[in-house]
């Protein structure tokens, strides 16, 4: 968390906030999430089947470290606010 939190300027507090779904982030941390990422906006944003996320995770087999299964659920929580924001987007 602290890693991402310094590339996108923000406090380890509101990157924890970011992750829990309790703070929505706006298009400016969209693009710093992205670049942090080495990805584009439009491949951050784009949106998986749910094919290819039960691939994914089959790949990666079970998952013992309940850290690393806390982080997985922070990154799901941050991919539905972006879906969800790319949704409201959508509409503009």
């Amino acid at each position: 968390q602290q890693g991402l939190a310094d590339k996108l300027g923000v406090s380890k507090q509101v990157m924890s906030k970011i992750i829990s779904g309790s703070k929505a982030i706006n298009v400016a941390e969209i693009s710093r999430i992205a670049n942090a990422f080495a990805i584009s906006v439009d491949e951050l944003l784009q949106v998986k089947t749910r094919t290819e996320d039960v691939e994914a995770f089959s790949f990666m087999g079970e998952i013992h470290s309940e850290n690393t299964r806390d982080k997985i659920s922070g990154l799901q929580k941050v991919i539905n606010e972006l879906l969800f924001l790319d949704e409201i987007l959508e509409g503009y």
